[in-house]
């Protein structure tokens, strides 16, 4: 092999040792810097509740309600960048594929039964589960990737 010419030289078994020692240290560094605030996944399901309830509202309020929503994601995001310095990828949930599908899902599903049933305690309910699985399956979906990056166990 050849970079920009020149031929590449092979670490040793020892040097490649010591640079996977070094990834593990970065990756358990990672996760100590990975510790969500309290109040993220809380915030984080009001304002997707507040979107998914602004397709039941008159759109004199529902496009409003849907701008503060999207705003409001904006900010929880962007602070949580800036307390921890680290930002959401799709390699992030990965880590922690099956708690990323099951909260993906549930919020699916509770968009499409609001569709179908246009219903305001429908609506309403359906508000509260997109609301409860944000905070439950986020916080879990949170541990499970620090727990991978913590014991090395990643899926690639």
């Amino acid at each position: 092999m050849e970079t920009h010419g020149e031929p590449m030289r092979r670490p040793s078994p020892d040097e490649a040792r010591a640079s996977l020692d070094e990834v593990r240290r970065i990756e358990v560094d990672l996760a100590d810097r990975m510790v969500t605030p309290w109040w993220y996944y809380p915030g984080l399901g009001l304002v997707e509740a507040l979107m998914v309830s602004s397709i039941a509202l008159p759109k004199s309020l529902g496009a409003p309600a849907l701008v503060i929503g999207l705003a409001g994601l904006g900010i929880l995001v962007r602070k949580y960048q800036a307390l921890t310095g680290l930002g959401m990828s799709t390699q992030y949930f990965a880590l922690a594929r099956g708690w990323a599908v099951a909260l993906l899902v549930v919020i699916a599903a509770a968009l499409v039964l609001m569709l179908l049933v246009d219903q305001p305690m429908v609506i309403a309910a359906t508000a509260l589960v997109v609301f409860v699985a944000m905070v439950v399956l986020g916080r879990r979906l949170d541990t499970a990737v620090r727990n991978r990056l913590r014991h090395g166990t990643r899926t690639r």
